[in-house]
This record gives structure tokens, C-alpha cells and sequence, in this order.
């Protein structure tokens, strides 16, 4: 069974790491009804709030720093041989799905449609992505903070 979670308004920033690392995982600011909300959809409410700490399904997180919330995350839930880069959206979450780049002519700039041959696409928001000159530095910015090794 997959671990899902939903980070609460004081964790924005991890939450874009996890989905970056591939884990499903939801955002809200909305205070206790993200906490309801977790709890409804069945995933690990990730918090610093700590009136909510030792409350069933919270997960508190005791620093502020992003690069030891996501190693505390990843370490915490075993979730190291789960990881799979940038195969969700990072606006939306939901799983991103191959297209041609022929469903996207005209779509994204033409430098990018004559330099690239992958492109995935966010069935939810329409989103494209691609590997640019990014995705190397974003890869090697999370191994380094996962602290993983080629």
C-alpha cells in the first residue's frame, strides 16, 4: 500500500520535495480541516503544529529546515527505494503520463520542441515538462539532500 500524505500550511516547501521524490503528496493551509481532510483521504498529515502533535495520523516535524524535514520523511517512512523523480506534477500532484511531441507541437516554445525527445504532461492541470538544463540540477539538489549516491 502506497503512504500518502498531506502537508499542512507551515510546509509548503517540503511538500514540492516530495513530489519532486515521487510521493504522492497533497497541500492545504486550511488549518484543522486539513488535518479532516487527511484523515478522510486516508494519509499521514505532515505538520508542525504542535497542538497537533501525538494526534492518530500526525506526523510532527520539530524543524524548520526543509532539507531535514525530507530526510526525517524519507528515513522515517522507509521510503528510500520508493522514490521515483519527477513522476508527479509538481502543481497539482497528480501522476504525470508520457505524450509524443507531436501532441505538443505549437504547444511549448520551438527550442524546446527541437532540443528535447521526452515530455511528460499532468493529466489534471495540462502542465508539460521536459528534462532541461533543470532537471539535472534539481536531481542532483535532491540526492545531495536525500544524501544518495549514484
Amino acid at each position: 500500500m502506497a503512504i500518502k500524505f498531506l502537508c499542512n500550511g507551515m510546509l509548503g516547501k517540503l511538500c514540492k520535495y516530495l513530489r519532486m521524490c515521487g510521493i504522492d503528496t497533497a497541500y492545504s493551509n486550511e488549518g484543522v480541516k486539513a488535518y479532516l481532510e487527511a484523515r478522510r483521504e486516508g494519509r499521514i498529515f505532515l505538520t508542525r503544529n504542535s497542538k497537533l502533535e501525538g494526534k492518530e495520523g500526525v506526523f510532527f516535524l520539530q524543524t524548520e529546515e526543509t532539507s531535514l524535514q525530507i530526510k526525517t520523511v524519507i528515513r522515517h517512512f522507509s521510503l528510500k527505494d520508493r522514490l521515483n523523480f519527477f513522476s508527479r506534477c509538481l502543481r497539482c500532484n497528480e501522476p504525470l503520463e508520457a505524450i509524443t511531441k507531436e501532441e505538443i507541437k505549437g504547444i511549448i516554445p520551438y527550442y524546446t520542441y527541437q532540443n528535447f525527445a521526452e515530455f511528460v504532461r499532468c493529466p489534471r492541470c495540462q502542465r508539460i515538462y521536459w528534462r532541461g538544463s533543470h532537471y539535472e540540477k534539481m536531481l542532483q539538489e535532491l540526492k545531495g539532500l536525500l544524501e544518495l549516491n549514484d
